[in-house]
């Protein structure tokens, strides 16, 4: 920002930060936009869009002849960095149009922001859970949910541990990311979310005129479920905390062993936040923000720090270009300019999971 020598260092230290947070504001629109698509349903009518969330696919078994597993698609593995737990969203509660899930998705974001404290940090595609959308013929009871998680586990830690060769990496074209950074956490490996059941709601406008995701959120419940792997974890897990506010199971299968616990949504959400704090409280070095942050060049938040200011420079160099700015501006007149020129391919009108919606 050399060119704007006539402006006061303060003034130019206050328009890059302008300009920066401009760029903040665009990802984070970003982000919420690509998080309504990954938590929309499929669309039976356009099977073959990729902007839906994850579907269980089947493969073949090498290891035993004509065993078929169903799993998700390798390239997608990266969608469960990051994430605390995953819902398996079952065929049985996707009878509702694509806007569902959305409102659905509404209901946890403030559940769980309120639950930490914090919003997400999307520097690390960090959030509650990732969804994957479970059709019957695939798995239809708890158990088999567990299974299919067991194999997804071991799938995504593979491909881990194949993504830190050096050798694999140059022949791989999946999707890759550090994995210092993006990171299976231990309470996905040992916990489980399942939205088994949509319970048909159509909340009105509060005085405010608004719709709120909390009323559709309060008429929903989900399924937990101790997977049985919990080593990494500081503590076993417990749902003795969640007893009061237990409601009947509703499922007519045999459950065996297995540890679940049928709860309102925003309470589930709620005990998953709890067990991510309980962790980053005994392993501080887990937390995804804090002192610890490192101060490399590759760490998520300096590499967004370096694109926001490489992206402020490069909106007055366009504007400077283009004649657009005098000699003599005021900081003022500079602000507008910029903000004219602006690419909007990259940055829009702030985006709401659903309209009207808060």
């Amino acid at each position: 920002m050399d060119k704007l020598s006539h402006l006061p260092p303060e003034e130019v230290e206050e328009l890059r930060k302008y300009l920066k947070e401009n760029w903040y504001d665009a990802q984070n629109d970003y982000y919420r936009l690509q998080l309504a698509h990954n938590w929309s349903p499929p669309n039976p009518h356009y099977p073959h869009r990729y902007d839906y969330m994850l579907d269980l696919g089947i493969i073949q078994n090498p290891g035993k002849r004509g065993r078929k597993i169903p799993c998700i698609n390798t390239r997608n593995d990266h969608r469960l960095y990051n994430k605390t737990t995953v819902l398996y969203w079952m065929e049985s509660a996707t009878g509702m149009t694509r806007r569902r899930g959305p409102i659905t998705l509404g209901g946890i974001w403030n559940t769980w922001t309120d639950a930490l404290g914090r919003e997400p940090q999307i520097q690390f595609d960090e959030f509650f859970a990732v969804p994957i959308h479970v059709k019957e013929v695939y798995a239809k009871t708890v158990p088999g949910i567990l299974r299919v998680h067991e194999h997804n586990y071991a799938q995504i830690r593979k491909t881990i541990e194949e993504n830190n060769r050096t050798d694999a990496l140059a022949k791989s074209s999946a999707p890759r990311l550090d994995t210092k950074y993006f990171k299976l956490q231990p309470i996905c490996e040992a916990l489980v979310v399942i939205f088994d059941e949509y319970k048909s709601s159509t909340p009105g406008k509060r005085a405010d005129g608004h719709y709120h995701y909390d009323d559709f959120a309060q008429d929903q419940s989900v399924l937990l479920v101790r997977t049985g792997n919990e080593k990494r974890l500081s503590a076993p897990i417990n749902f003795e905390s969640l007893k009061d506010d237990a409601l009947p199971p509703a499922r007519r299968e045999r459950m065996g062993a297995v540890d679940v616990i049928r709860v309102p949504l925003q309470t589930g959400v709620r005990f998953v936040a709890s067990l991510q704090l309980r962790e980053e409280a005994t392993f501080p070095e887990s937390a995804l923000v804090g002192p610890h942050i490192s101060m490399e060049p590759n760490h998520p938040f300096l590499k967004w720090e370096k694109q926001a200011r490489e992206y402020a420079d490069e909106k007055v160099a366009d504007a400077l270009a283009r004649g657009r700015i005098e000699p003599s501006a005021t900081l003022a007149a500079v602000k507008k300019c910029v903000l004219r020129w602006r690419d909007y391919s990259r940055h829009f009108e702030p985006v709401e999971f659903v309209l009207n919606w808060i």
